[in-house]
């Protein structure tokens, strides 16, 4: 009976990880190449960004996905440095996800809503700004733009030591009915928030 109890959490760990999917640069390219084909919306977040398209890092759950894209020339000097005036990291797209605050989802109206053409139909997605401020207590924190030019979300940035092939990572996990996303950047911070279904 252990065995079989053992060999269930297995599989239902299997499970989480397979759906949980990272997908490759080649096939994360064709969507940054998508959101990319807007220059004017690609460009036009309340905290000013100017990412790098060739090297997106995607995940998907269907019918649920995540694409971080990094600021271009993206260094950690540039982290070590930042203060109260936001270091540009980056765009986080999502597909029919919000972020959460506070255990509660960002709502649409909160979120910039970008016009995607993928597969010869439209798709709306929320396009997140990222930066990183350094917090009056001192420490590093990673900020999450909605529409507005105040942040959505605000979450500590974790020091670590890893490494990665692209300036921005990212990871999801489930959380029951929610989720987790982390983003790592540079193999030196990352920081984590939770995200659930966007009802548009």
């Amino acid at each position: 009976m252990k065995n079989i109890i053992s060999a269930l959490a297995l599989l239902a760990t299997l499970t989480v990880a397979l759906a949980q999917e990272k997908l490759s640069r080649d096939e994360a390219l064709p969507y940054a190449k998508a959101v990319g084909s807007d220059v004017a919306q690609l460009k036009g977040t309340p905290l000013p960004t100017d990412v790098d398209l060739e090297c997106p890092v995607a995940v998907k759950e269907e019918p649920y996905g995540g694409m971080v894209l990094p600021q271009k020339n993206l260094t950690a000097e540039s982290l070590v440095k930042a203060g109260e005036t936001i270091v540009p990291v980056g765009q986080l797209w999502l597909l029919r996800l919000t972020p959460m605050c506070e255990g509660t989802a960002v709502s649409s109206d909160s979120l910039r809503i970008a016009r995607v053409q993928a597969d010869g139909s439209e798709v709306s997605a929320p396009q997140c700004a990222l930066g990183v401020r350094r917090a009056k207590s001192g420490s590093l924190e990673l900020v999450v733009f909605g529409n507005g030019k105040e942040p959505i979300v605000t979450t500590a940035l974790k020091a670590i030591e890893s490494k990665q092939s692209t300036p921005l990572d990212l990871e999801a996990e489930r959380e029951g009915d929610s989720g987790k996303l982390t983003v790592k950047l540079l193999g030196k911070y990352q920081a984590s928030f939770s995200v659930t279904e966007l009802e548009l």
